[in-house]
């Protein structure tokens, strides 16, 4: 099952996110050690949230020893199955342990900035009014912590005109390609893990 999560995901970076140019910072899948892409094996809530407290600090001591070669971005999949990941409002809640217990009492709060993805992520706070194709900039075919070093942000920030435009015309791009499109797109990705 975890090679299954790490397959779709790598077809979901490949096909969607680079290939769709959601993000033009993202480095290609293939890139090392920029990418560490990581299944968690967690079995429950307090799992997810130490894995993470481990990737963060990996992430962090890259920052620290920055001739280490030690990889700039993190990717963890987790288990559509967990209960603290079964649904997109669970995931946020559990974000906010994450950001306590796994990067602010580990001192990485100054350093990392967390992002979540999940299969049925909303940008709505509340998820009502008719199905959106701007929601599948947030979706992945697993539920997903992706960890950002604060450094590497700011810096392709600079290097990338309007940045802050880039939300705007993902919304609009994803909404030209239609909801029906966008869904097939992320089943294809889950049925490229096999």
């Amino acid at each position: 099952m975890m090679n299954t999560r790490i397959a779709a995901t790598r077809h979901w970076l490949s096909r969607v996110v680079i290939g769709k140019k959601l993000c033009p910072f993202a480095p290609p899948v293939s890139t090392e050690p920029k990418l560490r892409l990581r299944a968690s094996a967690a079995a429950d809530e307090a799992g997810v949230v130490a894995d993470v407290g481990r990737e963060a600090l990996l992430l962090r001591e890259g920052i620290r020893r920055p001739d280490a070669g030690l990889h700039e971005t993190t990717l963890l999949v987790l288990s559509g199955e967990l209960e603290c990941c079964g649904t997109w409002e669970a995931f946020v809640q559990l974000s906010w342990r994450l950001q306590a217990e796994a990067i602010v009492a580990n001192g990485c709060a100054e350093d990392l900035q967390v992002v979540l993805f999940h299969p049925s992520a909303v940008h709505s706070a509340y998820g009502e009014g008719p199905p959106d194709a701007a929601d599948f900039a947030i979706r992945a075919p697993y539920p997903t912590v992706h960890l950002l070093r604060e450094v590497d942000m700011l810096e392709a920030v600079k290097r990338y005109p309007d940045a802050h435009g880039i939300p705007q015309r993902n919304k609009a791009r994803l909404r030209a390609l239609g909801v029906e499109a966008c869904e097939e797109q992320l089943a294809a990705c889950v049925r490229a893990g096999g």
